[in-house]
């Protein structure tokens, strides 16, 4: 039978779903994740699949590789070409601070070297006229100039972000060299970059070339260098990534087309990704929103909190009535502008692996530093020795040391012991009130990044469910819900492999935005009409180019603020082409929109346009999920001590695969499976729907 496969990875694990297309039957494979090389994970899952290369329908990835690498600051050397006296600009960030009060506060450094920032002497103007165009010797120097600091040793007191990393043009060690070109007003006129550009390539053919007018053609010249280093930061990284794939998938005779998420929530063609790595920033964590919307639906939920703990970090999402949320920001680190358009989520150091430890003042942390994969939290028996998440649950009773990935790796409990005994000591607790403080944190940590994306945006969380998912996701939710005052808990079949699922859920999606700074009292409606319709055509070929051939969805939007103001807020532009008669129903739309958000609005401003976005779907055939079965309801497999408020209670153990439709578990209860465990608190009942999602009502 005809099969599709979702596969995440970059994570502690990598995660394959298999999905029968005519039976809707899924089967699970999860395996430790291979940070040196991400593509041997993944066709060691493929192999221990029970599917056949000839019968893969579809393949989708989701990845995290290139997030880890901006975060780990572990990609490629890069050579920052920019417009003559603006080399210092990705130094310059902004002027706002983390800290306003804290002294010792560093900035973090940009993805480049300042020895590594090259200015030519050309010059466009506001309006986007060439004022000084290249000359043929001026890129001979510039050719010459980039020969000269590629075979230079680097000095490691020079902004080095790999240490000592003496690379060359025959290759060298780290992650290769790129090539980033960012030209001033490059989004009015993008002519002078590409001709540099293809100067660039015909000069040096072996190194890939990033231009800000293709990766982010926006105004504010420091979001736009920001985001053009970190795409070819991540570019010769996730080149290697993906060559290596199509080759183990050639070895294994699997002969289609397969595809990667984008940030965006949609879909792209492995052939075009390892040109847009910065499409790929939110990958695999985009594709758990796409499955917690849908789960939500299956629940009859609108409104819901994506709540993904995995093995490193917590990521967060929202999805308001039935839509996912999208945002063109997004943050390596703190001053450190990503802008792309992605799915609105929040990511912290809240995972299994985080580690506990006391800071400064005697008070009691966790995360956001990780275990990782390897060594991993001490329970795991690989050399970790600090007290972990998943050491806190373990001593708790949580988690089962026999049943951890299904019995497949084995949990060393007194490892977790002794690194909670530890931490213990320092805080002068006893073992069960140590782990308990542990999990307490981290349940608090992720109710705040949940309000930031709730209650600070004018959301009443009381009118949200929360999708738990992620390996920790289901053991932690109970907790956070209560915390935030959220309605329901829903848990999905295979939790674990929620974002390898979402992946198999995912449209094709383009996005392409024009930077045009115009007042509402003087617009030239028949030009932004012009240009609206170039964009909608741009996006569709590249969105045919992505494999789709049927009839898209097109959205277009519009960013405008009252006059005066630093930053905006998108608007819908109302379908058709835009009249002396629609004008003036956009601007009230604004109206609304800010008066919904602040509070009140200012009718009599002059309202500003600053940006213009079109947005293409192409929808893909969804999935039919198979339901719970029905029968006699699934009895206890075990019973254990599990820690909850005021000691130790014996409690039920169930085996998911065991429940059926309708059943009814009383907490204190957990439900164990291949890829999870969900926690049912005292006081709290979860009930099995036909479709097999586990509810809890907070």
């Amino acid at each position: 039978m005809p099969a599709r496969i979702g596969v995440d990875t970059g994570g502690t694990f990598t995660d394959l779903v298999e999905l029968d297309e005519e039976t809707g039957a899924v089967s699970v494979v999860k395996r430790p994740s291979t940070p040196d090389d991400p593509s041997r994970a993944i066709l060691e899952a493929l192999r221990r699949s029970a599917v056949e290369p000839d019968q893969i329908a579809r393949f989708v990835l989701g990845t995290t590789v290139v997030l880890n690498s901006l975060l780990q600051r572990d990609g490629a050397r890069v050579l920052y070409v920019t417009s003559e006296g603006f080399e210092d600009i990705p130094f310059l960030q902004r002027i706002n601070r983390r800290f306003h009060y804290d002294l010792k506060w560093v900035r973090p450094l940009p993805l480049v070297r300042r020895r590594d920032c090259i200015g030519v002497p050309e010059r466009v103007n506001y309006r986007g006229e060439v004022e000084r165009a290249l000359e043929d010797s001026d890129l001979q120097d510039l050719a010459a100039t980039i020969r000269v600091r590629l075979n230079r040793d680097s000095d490691p007191s020079d902004g080095t972000l790999n240490g000592d990393s003496d690379v060359s043009l025959d290759g060298g060690r780290g992650n290769g060299v790129a090539i980033a070109v960012n030209l001033l007003f490059s989004y009015v006129n993008p002519e002078p970059e590409r001709r540099l550009r293809d100067f660039l390539w015909s000069e040096f053919p072996d190194l890939p070339v990033s231009i800000s007018s293709d990766v982010a053609p926006i105004w504010r010249e420091y979001e736009r260098s920001s985001t053009t280093l970190a795409d070819a930061y991540a570019r010769p990284l996730i080149g290697r990534f993906i060559r290596s794939l199509q080759r183990g998938l050639d070895d294994l005779k699997f002969e289609r087309s397969w595809a990667v998420m984008k940030s965006n929530g949609g879909q792209m063609l492995s052939g075009v990704a390892e040109e847009r790595p910065v499409q790929m920033i939110l990958s695999g964590l985009s594709a758990g929103i796409i499955a917690g919307r849908f789960y939500g639906a299956l629940a009859r939920a609108d409104n819901v909190i994506t709540l993904d703990i995995g093995g490193t970090s917590t990521d967060v999402g929202v999805v308001v009535d039935g839509r996912v949320r999208f945002t063109t920001e997004w943050r390596i680190e703190f001053g450190l502008p990503v802008s792309a358009p992605l799915i609105d989520l929040n990511t912290l150091g809240a995972g299994g692996g985080s580690i506990a430890w006391i800071n400064k003042g005697g008070v009691l942390q966790v995360g956001p530093q990780s275990a990782g994969a390897e060594p991993g939290p001490a329970c795991y028996g690989h050399g970790g020795d600090e007290p972990t998440v998943t050491d806190a649950n373990v001593v708790l009773g949580r988690l089962n040391p026999d049943n951890f990935l299904g019995g497949e790796v084995k949990l060393d409990a007194n490892l977790a012991q002794a690194a909670i005994e530890r931490l213990g000591k320092e805080l002068g607790t006893d073992l069960e009130e140590t782990a308990q403080a542990v999990i307490a944190i981290t349940n608090e940590n992720i109710a705040e990044a949940m309000r930031l994306l709730t209650v600070r945006r004018g959301l009443d969380p009381r009118h949200f469910d929360v999708v738990a998912f992620g390996g920790a996701g289901p053991l932690h939710a109970a907790a956070v819900a209560r915390s935030i005052g959220a309605r329901r808990v829903i848990v999905p079949p295979h939790p674990g492999l929620a974002s390898a699922f979402g992946t198999l859920l995912a449209d094709l999606r383009v996005d392409k935005a024009w930077t045009h700074i115009v007042r509402s009292d003087s617009i030239d409606l028949a030009r932004i009409n012009v240009r609206l319709d170039e964009l909608v055509g741009e996006a569709l070929d590249e969105l045919r180019e992505e494999g789709f051939e049927g009839e898209p969805a097109i959205e277009r939007w519009v960013s405008a603020r009252y006059d005066g103001q630093n930053y905006e807020e998108e608007i819908p532009i109302p379908e058709g082409p835009l009249t002396e008669e629609s004008f003036p129903r956009l601007l009230e739309d604004f109206h609304v929109h800010y008066e919904d958000i602040y509070g009140y609005r200012l009718e009599q401003e002059i309202v500003e346009l600053v940006q213009f976005t079109v947005t293409t779907r192409g929808a893909t055939s969804k999935p039919a999920f198979p339901p719970a079965p029905v029968g006699s309801p699934g009895e206890p497999v075990d019973r254990r001590q599990v820690w909850f408020e005021g000691g130790m209670t014996d409690c039920a153990i169930y085996w998911r695969e065991d429940l059926t439709s309708g059943q009814q578990i009383n907490g204190p209860a957990i439900v164990e499976e291949l890829d999870s465990t969900t926690l049912i608190d005292p006081g709290l009942i979860l009930t099995v729907t036909p479709e097999g999602l586990g509810i809890m009502e907070v």
